[in-house]
C-alpha cells in the first residue's frame, strides 16, 4: 500500500543530489516550498535558516553549490545539505547511503551526528556504511551484517559483533570486542573473520573461504533471539508534516527552479543567447547573393530557398540542442523528491513552459537579423510563427530522448540520427517521387514526408511566401484559373482523347479506370459498370468542357492584361510595379513551387488517376484527401473545406507535438527501448542454449 507510506521515508543518496546552479539556500528554499504548502512564506523561510544554522550551513547559504570540479562549498558541506533537504521534513524512516564517503573524519562524525540526532527524535534511520571509524561505529544502535548474495548474518549491538564472530571461530580472546588499552573498536575485524580463506597443503591461502555465507546464514538464524513469526498486533503509521502544494504551485516551484539555475549558469546563457543571432548572420551573409556589378535585390537571389530551407533546419537544431539534456541532468533531483510524490505532469509542463519561451526568443532573433539581411520586406510573424512551431516540435522531441536514455553522450549521438531523415525527407533534397520507389509517390507526399516536421514547414513558408506576397497576391487567383484553365484545355483534353483512341483500338485495357474516374471528376454521369464506356457522349462531353475552359481562360488572360495595363499606365507606375517585383517576389521560389523543370511533360497517371506535374501551387488537391496534398498544394482539405496550407501546416506540426508530449509522459520511448533490450537480451539467451544444444 504505497499510498499509506505517503512522505514517511526519506532518501539521501551517496550522490550529492543537488541542483549544481542553485545557491545552497535556494536549494533548501525550493524544496521546502514543495514540502510545506499550508506555511506562509514568512514561516517557510524562518523554517529553512533554521535547518541550516543547526547544520552549520548559514554562513555559506549564498554561495553556489558548484559542481564536483567546480566546487564552491566543501565535500562535508555538499553532505549536510543533502541531509538538510530530508531532514527539513523530518520523515518517519530515512535511508542513508554512503554518508561519510569521501569525507575528512571530522566531517563524517558531524553527519553522523545529525543522524543520530533524528534517532533520538523517534525516527528510524537505516545507513549503509563501509570502513566506519571506531566512534562512528559505537554510534549505531543496532548492525545489520549482509554476506555476499544478500545473506544476514548478524543483528544486533555493533560492538558485541565482534565477539559474536570471534566465538563462532573459536578466537582465543573472544570474549575481548575493544582495545584494552584505547577502547577502540576495529569494524575490519568482523569481514576479516566473515572472509577467512582455507589454506592449502602449504600453507597458503586459497580462494575457498571457510564458511559460505550459507552457512553464516544458518548460525544467524538458530542463534537469533528475534521472534520471527508474524505478529498479531498492528502499528499505526506516524504522522506526517508533508503537505504537497496544489499543481499550479509545484508547477510555478518548478519554473522558479529551472529559471533560476539557468540564470545563474553563465556558460548556458551565453551559447543560447548567441546561438541564434550568429546562425542567422552566417547563414544569411553566405546566401545573399546578388549579380556582379549589380545592387541586391530579393528577385535576383538565387539562394532564398536555401536560407529558408537551413532556417528550418536551424529552428530544428536549436529546440533539440536546448531540450536534448533537461530530463536527464534532473534524474538524480527526480529520484530524491520520487518519496514527495509530487505531480510528474506539473515537472514537466514546467520543462516545457520554459523551454517554449527560450525558443520563442530565439526564433525571434533569429529571423529579425536573418530576414532582415536577406530583404524579406514582410511576412517577419509567419515565418516566426513557423519557425517557432517547428522548435517546439524540436523542443518536445529533445524532452523525449533526454528522458529516455541513461548517458548525455548516447543523447548526443542519437541527435543526427533525428535530424537526417529530417534534412533527406523534406522534400527539397530529394524530391518525393525521385525516393526509392518503395516510398515514391508524385501525386501526394508519401507517408515517410508526411511524418517529418520540416517538410511541413518548409512546404508552408514556400507556398506563403509565394501566393501572399504583395507582388503576387493581387494577381495570384487570375494566374490560378488561367493555369487550370490552360492545362484542361490542353494537356488533359489532349491526354483523354489520346486514351480514349487507345480504348478504342483496344491497346491497352488497364485505361479503362483512368477514363471513368477523370469523367466523373468533370461531371459526367453516364459511366457505365464494368470494363465498358459509352465513347460517343464521352467524347461530346469532353468537347463540350473545352469550350468551357477555353472561355474560363480567355477571360482569366483579359482580367490579366488589364491588371498588367493599370500597372503600366504611365512610366512611373510602371516602374513602381517592376520595383514591387524585385522587392517581394523571386523567381527561384516561383520555379521551386511550380515545378518548371519536371521532366513528366507536364501530365502523369497515378493511381488511375490524371495529375499535373507543372504549377503544383496553382492547383488544389482531389476531393477525398483529407489533409493530404502533393507538394506545395495552395490549400489543404479538411472535412470537405479548404484551408490555406501555412496554417495547416502549422496545425500538423502543434498536432505532432501534442502526440511527443503523451509520449514523454507515458515514458513510451523508454519502455519501448527497455522492451527492446528485453528482447534482445532474451533472443541472444535463446541463441546461446541452441548453439549449446547444437555441440
Amino acid at each position: 500500500s504505497p499510498e499509506q507510506l505517503d512522505g514517511i521515508i526519506g532518501f539521501i543518496s551517496q550522490d550529492d543530489l543537488l541542483i549544481e546552479d542553485l545557491t545552497v539556500f535556494q536549494n533548501l528554499f525550493f524544496n521546502a516550498e514543495l514540502c510545506f504548502a499550508d506555511l506562509a512564506k514568512d514561516e517557510l523561510l524562518k523554517k529553512v535558516n533554521d535547518t541550516l544554522k543547526d547544520l552549520g550551513l548559514y554562513e555559506v547559504r549564498n554561495l553556489k553549490v558548484g559542481s564536483p570540479l567546480d566546487k564552491m562549498i566543501s565535500g562535508g558541506q555538499r553532505k549536510r545539505l543533502n541531509i538538510a533537504l530530508e531532514l527539513i521534513r523530518e520523515p518517519a524512516v530515512l535511508f542513508v547511503d554512503e554518508p561519510t564517503s569521501g569525507l575528512s573524519s571530522r566531517d563524517s562524525e558531524v553527519i553522523i551526528d545529525l543522524l543520530k540526532t533524528m534517532a533520538l527524535k523517534g525516527k528510524i534511520v537505516f545507513v549503509v556504511i563501509h570502513q566506519p571509524s571506531s566512534d562512528i561505529f559505537k554510534v549505531f544502535d543496532r548492525l545489520l551484517v549482509l554476506d555476499k548474495g544478500g545473506y544476514p548474518i548478524y543483528l544486533g549491538n555493533p560492538v558485541e559483533s565482534v565477539t559474536y564472530f570471534k566465538k563462532a571461530v573459536n578466537y582465543i580472546n573472544a570474549n575481548e570486542s575493544q582495545c584494552i588499552l584505547c577502547g577502540n573498536v576495529n569494524p575490519e575485524q568482523v569481514f576479516n573473520i566473515i572472509e577467512t580463506c582455507v589454506l592449502d597443503e602449504n600453507g597458503l591461502l586459497t580462494k575457498e573461504r571457510k564458511i559460505s555465507p550459507k552457512e553464516w546464514n544458518k548460525r544467524f538464524l538458530e542463534n537469533s533471539k528475534l521472534n520471527l513469526k508474524e505478529e498479531n498486533s498492528i502499528y499505526p503509521l506516524p504522522e506526517v508534516d508533508l503537505q504537497r502544494p496544489t499543481l499550479f504551485k509545484q508547477f510555478s516551484v518548478f519554473v522558479k527552479r529551472d529559471v533560476l539555475a539557468k540564470l545563474n549558469n553563465f556558460q548556458y546563457l551565453m551559447i543560447n543567447a548567441l546561438e541564434a543571432p550568429l546562425l542567422a548572420f552566417i547563414l544569411s551573409f553566405l546566401t545573399r547573393y546578388q549579380k556582379p556589378g549589380q545592387d541586391y535585390t530579393f528577385y535576383d537571389n538565387k539562394n532564398l530557398v536555401a536560407y529558408v530551407f537551413m532556417s528550418v533546419i536551424v529552428a530544428l537544431f536549436l529546440g533539440l540542442t536546448v531540450s536534448a539534456e533537461e530530463i536527464f541532468k534532473d534524474r538524480k533531483i527526480r529520484k530524491r523528491e520520487a518519496f514527495l510524490n509530487l505531480s510528474k505532469g506539473a515537472y514537466l509542463l514546467s520543462k516545457i513552459f520554459i523551454l517554449f519561451f527560450i525558443s520563442a526568443i530565439q526564433t525571434f532573433v533569429f529571423v529579425l537579423i536573418g530576414n532582415s539581411i536577406m530583404g524579406f520586406q514582410e511576412m517577419f510573424y509567419h515565418y516566426w510563427l513557423m519557425l517557432f512551431t517547428v522548435s517546439l516540435f524540436a523542443n518536445v522531441l529533445g524532452l523525449n530522448i533526454s528522458a529516455a536514455f541513461k548517458s548525455a553522450v548516447t543523447i548526443y549521438i542519437v541527435i543526427p540520427f533525428l535530424i537526417i531523415p529530417q534534412l533527406l525527407l523534406s522534400g527539397l533534397l530529394v524530391k518525393f517521387d525521385e525516393l526509392n520507389p518503395s516510398m515514391a509517390s508524385k501525386s501526394v507526399v508519401p507517408l515517410s514526408g508526411e511524418i517529418m516536421a520540416t517538410r511541413w514547414a518548409f512546404e508552408g513558408l514556400m507556398v506563403n511566401q509565394f501566393v501572399h506576397n504583395s507582388y503576387e497576391q493581387n494577381m495570384y487567383h487570375l494566374e490560378k484559373d488561367k493555369k487550370n484553365a490552360s492545362f484542361n484545355k490542353g494537356l488533359w483534353h489532349n491526354k483523354m482523347m489520346d486514351l480514349i483512341t487507345e480504348y478504342e483500338k483496344g491497346q491497352n485495357s488497364n485505361i479503362v479506370p483512368v477514363l471513368k474516374n477523370e469523367l466523373r471528376k468533370i461531371g459526367f454521369q453516364k459511366i457505365n459498370s464494368g470494363n465498358s464506356l459509352d465513347i460517343t457522349e464521352a467524347k461530346e462531353f469532353l468537347e463540350e468542357q473545352k469550350k468551357i475552359n477555353n472561355k474560363t481562360y480567355a477571360e482569366a488572360v483579359k482580367k490579366l492584361d488589364e491588371y498588367f495595363a493599370g500597372r503600366a499606365a504611365n512610366t512611373q507606375d510602371k516602374l513602381a510595379f517592376e520595383k514591387l517585383k524585385e522587392t517581394f517576389h523571386n523567381d527561384k521560389i516561383g520555379e521551386l513551387v511550380m515545378n518548371t523543370n519536371s521532366l513528366d511533360g507536364g501530365i502523369f497517371i497515378e493511381k488511375n488517376q490524371l495529375f499535373p506535374s507543372e504549377n503544383n501551387v496553382y492547383f488544389l488537391p482531389g476531393n477525398g484527401r483529407q489533409i493530404r496534398a502533393h507538394f506545395y498544394a495552395p490549400k489543404k482539405l479538411i472535412f470537405n473545406q479548404y484551408y490555406d496550407t501555412y496554417w495547416v501546416n502549422i496545425g500538423v506540426i502543434m498536432l505532432m507535438t501534442l502526440f511527443l508530449i503523451v509520449f514523454l509522459y507515458f515514458d513510451i520511448l523508454a519502455i519501448f527501448l527497455k522492451f527492446t533490450k528485453r528482447m534482445n537480451r532474451k533472443l541472444g539467451r535463446f541463441s546461446f542454449n541452441k548453439r549449446r544444444a547444437l555441440k
